[in-house]
């Protein structure tokens, strides 16, 4: 680390990051074990950036296997929509090729609509031949021979990550490593970055909010270093059109998301590092600004964590499957370390270690101390990944009453179709001082509740009163609409149709929905409304704290 001024956080976070890696590194892969045991391209290129960072005997030839062994990963086929991204895993086989001549269909979102006209395919033979035969896993399957489903068999998100980390390893360590190995570096981003900015013009598979921010500073970047005026010139049109998207609102499309946050935080944090444009220096500087606003805005430091309602979430806890517990420790330092020592090391990231920073000083006492009980309106428009181009983007509105130990969200105007949106959530902290949550959600009876479907629609306000749910169904299947409770201790005999005890809180529940059923799964409990096609196309709750 000689050479770059470290504040102790940052020292701190990246020995807390490379001690849990350096474990998991295998010798013989020369690539980077994630804890499902897979060996991960944007892992490893993470922890090259790591090890160069830190330095020490041995680092930059570990480093330098790293870099090599992603590179012989990256996909190249000229002619295909994967062209340039990376296999995720050195187990991923090459997506099927030839079939597929994405560059001559104009039709934005194409890789979507293609998604999920398979999907229903494949839904309509297993009713026509009988549910339960298998016919729809061996369609799919099937599919997969022949077509590079997106997600299936290739990320395109790799180029960007992966970009990312050669992009900030280039611009500190050039010196550092072999010409030849620099020469293979420029020579797989050149496909990268091309192929990147192919997919942003087609819009075949529209970028979400961290994926954009990402893409504009690869191609500033790599756009200068190859001294390529039109990268640079796509750059700056991106850069424009992002800011005038941005002020609208001042929100982000992927808002109030956690693990999309710290994404976008560390993508902003490299167009101030590395960015080439003073577009891209002000723009970043700008809305850095407003994205640590937004945080602001949800947040309650009692809880440490966002109010509801979320757009993309995994779970419903900040410091879970996000880095924004890394963001917060680096910005509000010494006493907020458990915000990065409660999990693993992946949820550190030493590009964000390193780009870290720009909180505002206005903002900072809004993350240490509650100031007091308030109600938050925030509208921003959304991006539907599977809805038609140009009418995608929604507008939509995100309410949150935010109380000491007690908050409740919820959003309406969304037409996501993701099981990621949480339309409606309730989190508090119970007299035991543990935090206990509630969210809204949905699924396929049987089924899960992240898959994409449509025909479901929320409505749901947030308010000093309590919580006020519209579920509007229009979808042709039967669907299961579940409040999940999640928190130790939790007792089922504690909630009924018109009333929830649960531990620190008791709430009031006015419904107009069927009869639920009362499911116990292990760590959580749900409380389960069936809707049947034909029957009342609507469900309304009041939820209100009564103790």
């Amino acid at each position: 680390m000689e050479g770059i001024q470290w504040r102790e956080e940052q020292a701190y976070a990246l020995r807390h990051y490379l001690k849990g890696c350096d474990a998991r590194y295998d010798g013989d892969k020369k690539l980077l074990r994630n804890l499902s045991h897979r060996y991960d391209t944007r892992a490893s290129s993470h922890y090259a950036f790591g090890l160069l960072l830190r330095d020490q005997t041995g680092d930059v030839e570990r480093a330098s296997d790293l870099i090599r062994s992603i590179i012989r990963l990256q996909l190249d086929a000229p002619e295909e929509i994967y062209h340039g991204t990376f296999r995720r895993t050195d187990m991923d086989l090459d997506p099927p090729k030839g079939s597929y001549p994405w560059q001559q269909v104009d039709t934005p979102g194409f890789a979507f609509y293609l998604e999920e006209t398979l999907t229903r395919i494949g839904a309509e033979l297993e009713k026509a031949m009988g549910q339960g035969n298998g016919v729809q896993e061996q369609f799919r399957n099937a599919v997969n021979r022949v077509l590079p489903r997106v997600w299936d068999s290739y990320d395109p998100n790799w180029r960007e990550f992966i970009a990312c980390s050669f992009a900030a390893i280039l611009a500190l360590f050039e010196e550092k490593l072999s010409p030849e190995l620099v020469a293979q570096m420029d020579e797989a981003m050149e496909k990268t970055v091309g192929a990147s900015i192919a997919r942003r013009l087609s819009d075949a598979i529209p970028m979400n909010t961290n994926i954009e921010l990402m893409h504009m500073f690869i191609v500033d970047f790599f756009g200068s270093r190859f001294k390529n005026g039109a990268w640079t010139q796509h750059a700056l049109k991106e850069i424009s059109k992002f800011r005038a998207h941005f002020d609208e609102f001042e929100s982000f499309a992927e808002f109030n998301s956690a693990t999309y946050y710290a994404v976008d935080l560390t993508a902003l944090g490299l167009w101030r590092a590395f960015g080439t444009s003073p577009a891209m220096q002000e723009v970043g500087t700008h809305v850095l600004q407003g994205l640590w606003e937004n945080i602001a805005l949800f947040y309650n430091p009692n809880l440490e964590n966002l109010s509801g309602p979320y757009t993309r979430a995994y779970e419903m806890e900040m410091l879970h499957h996000s880095s924004l517990g890394a963001h917060m420790y680096l910005a509000l330092g010494a006493g907020y370390e458990h915000m990065i020592d409660h999990g693993d090391d992946e949820e550190l990231d030493p590009l964000l270690i390193y780009a870290s920073g720009g909180l505002p000083s206005h903002v900072r006492p809004k993350l240490v101390e509650h100031r007091g009980p308030r109600q938050v309106t925030k509208q921003f428009r959304e991006l539907c990944e599977r809805n038609k181009p140009g009418e995608n983007t929604p507008l939509c509105t995100a309410t949150a009453w935010i109380d000491e130990s007690y908050m409740m969200g919820g959003i309406s105007g969304s037409e996501n179709t993701s099981g990621q949106l949480h339309p409606a959530t309730i989190h508090w902290r119970g007299d035991d001082g543990e935090v206990y949550s509630v969210r809204l959600g949905r699924r396929v009876v049987g089924g899960h509740w992240s898959k994409h479907m449509r025909g479901i629609r929320y409505s749901a306000k947030a308010d000093q009163d309590g919580l006020h749910i519209d579920v509007h169904f229009t979808v042709e299947q039967p669907i299961e609409l579940l409040f999940e409770f999640r928190g130790s201790g939790l007792d089922a005999a504690g909630l009924t149709p018109s009333l929830w005890k649960l531990p620190g809180i008791v709430l009031a529940v006015e419904a107009e929905a069927p009869e639920p059923t009362i499911v116990t799964r292990e760590g959580y409990v749900e409380l389960v409304y069936l809707y049947v096609p034909g029957g009342a196309d609507r469900m309304r709750f009041r939820i209100r704290q009564v103790g």
